[in-house]
């Protein structure tokens, strides 16, 4: 990891990382970029028009590394069945908080204009995006149909201890944080009021640290009344979805069927 202050050696140590995730496009469900809501992003599945599900999807990586490209084993599985707009997002130290948060909800806003009901769904951070723009478009009455979570970081201010939070990974999700308040809801979804969200998908490994946060939120949207489906998966690691595992085209194929049920109710659940 490079001095996180040095944004021109970020910008290269991201290149560097992302290729070696891989960033290649799926030939079997092809990926085209698109501006949307004056956003970048790569769009997969049935094109506008022809009655698919739509689903934008945010990235994980600590939100200084990943993207749009390097989430396509996620996102071309999904996008088998639903329209996937997946959001390149502004990210830090160049553009901390409320950066990336602001792209998402810039284009799930845009995307929410239209007469397509609209999910969210999001990995690691990317699920702390996603679960927060789903929190403030839905006070500003414009609630998506679903949300599905997958190993999400929930709560920047009560962290458990993992390498994924401490140490490097730490250094990350600060510099994404800046100067704001950890315990900032749009920050911590965890914290944020989540009793008018739709339903509600999350995914974890059942011996990630983050699973922790999984339970807890859980208990949070129960207690409000929310439709919540936890799946605490055995045997499995952080964001497993990734890989080509048949018990990742499992999850995500559930995934998908759990999205598409609620997209299919344009009044919501």
């Amino acid at each position: 990891m490079p001095d996180l202050s040095d944004h021109a050696a970020v910008a290269r140590w991201r290149a560097e990382t992302n290729a070696l995730w891989g960033e290649a496009d799926d030939p079997q469900v092809p990926h085209r970029r698109q501006e949307i809501g004056g956003v970048p992003c790569l769009v997969a599945g049935p094109p506008p028009g022809s009655g698919a599900p739509v689903v934008l999807y945010a990235h994980g990586g600590g939100y200084v590394l990943g993207s749009a490209a390097v989430a396509i084993p996620i996102t071309a599985r999904l996008g088998r069945t639903l329209r996937v707009v997946s959001v390149d997002y502004r990210q830090p130290p160049e553009h901390p908080f409320p950066a990336a948060l602001d792209d998402v909800l810039a284009v799930y806003l845009a995307l929410a204009a239209g007469d397509t009901p609209v999910a969210l769904a999001g990995d690691s951070s990317g699920g702390a995006l996603a679960l927060s723009a789903a929190v403030m478009a839905t006070a500003r009455g414009a609630r998506p149909a679903a949300v599905a979570l997958f190993s999400p970081l929930l709560d920047h201010a009560a962290v458990p201890g993992s390498p994924l939070v401490d140490g490097e990974g730490r250094r990350l999700i600060d510099h994404y944080v800046g100067g704001a308040d950890p315990a900032d809801p749009r920050l911590s979804p965890l914290r944020a009021d989540l009793s008018e969200l739709p339903g509600v998908l999350v995914q974890a490994g059942a011996d990630e640290p983050l699973a922790s946060q999984a339970v807890e939120l859980q208990a949070r949207a129960v207690a409000v009344g929310t439709n919540i489906t936890l799946e605490l998966w055995e045997h499995l690691w952080h964001t497993w979805h990734y890989h080509h595992l048949p018990e990742a085209d499992q999850a995500l194929i559930e995934a998908a069927a759990f999205l598409a049920a609620l997209l299919s109710q344009p009044s919501g659940p």
